[in-house]
């Protein structure tokens, strides 16, 4: 005598139904057609439930996010995750007959304007790119150009201009600060004093 689906042989050889295991678990090993004795009952894996006694397997949970609807209640061992209405920008098909998808789609161009979940549909603006056309970009390096030169002819001439300056000036250590020939009022620069104006000790 064979034995039936859910059944297995015990020792004696006869078929004996297999155990039934409690919501939240599931037998350890497949049992049924004479086969899976030593089965027992094991909680279900992660993500999977199973909500009432039986031989059955525990099933695999639902996951919101991948049918584009809110979740409003996590999944656990006995029982299956909730969801709510679509996401936003998405919104539920119905068929012909009334009936809708379980999985919400995109809003597009092409929804009908009766479906709220697209009533405020996102409206792709081109954005315009700032450009500078090649006559002014090459005016404006020339320009760059034409002041960096004058920058270091002036440095140049300052530069120039101060050692000339300290070479007419400076001419011994002995001397006084008077005002210069040819220098902007204030400034002054060491003039030696000559030989019969120096005083005793000089």
């Amino acid at each position: 005598m064979d034995c039936q689906e859910n059944e297995y042989w015990d020792q004696w050889g006869r078929c004996v139904t297999c155990q039934l295991c409690g919501p939240g678990q599931e037998l350890s090993k497949d049992c049924g057609y004479g086969e899976g004795g030593d089965a027992h009952c094991t909680a279900c894996p992660p993500r999977r439930y199973k909500s009432s006694w039986g031989h059955q397997r525990c099933q695999i949970c639902i996951t919101c996010a991948v049918i584009n609807r809110i979740q409003k209640a996590n999944c656990t061992a006995t029982s299956n995750a909730v969801c709510g209405d679509c996401l936003p920008r998405f919104y539920q098909k119905t068929r012909i007959g009334g009936l809708q998808d379980e999985e919400c789609i995109p809003c597009t161009r092409q929804t009908p304007t009766s479906e709220a979940q697209c009533a405020f549909r996102l409206s792709l603006v081109k954005a315009d790119i700032l450009t500078v056309p090649p006559q002014e970009a090459t005016l404006v390096v020339l320009v760059s150009s034409l002041l960096m030169v004058f920058t270091l002819a002036f440095l140049g001439l300052f530069f120039l201009y101060r050692k000339q300056f300290f070479r007419h000036c400076h001419h011994g250590l002995l001397g006084s600060w008077k005002p210069c020939p040819g220098l902007l009022p204030g400034l002054s620069c060491l003039v030696p004093i000559p030989q019969q104006q120096r005083g005793p000790g000089m």
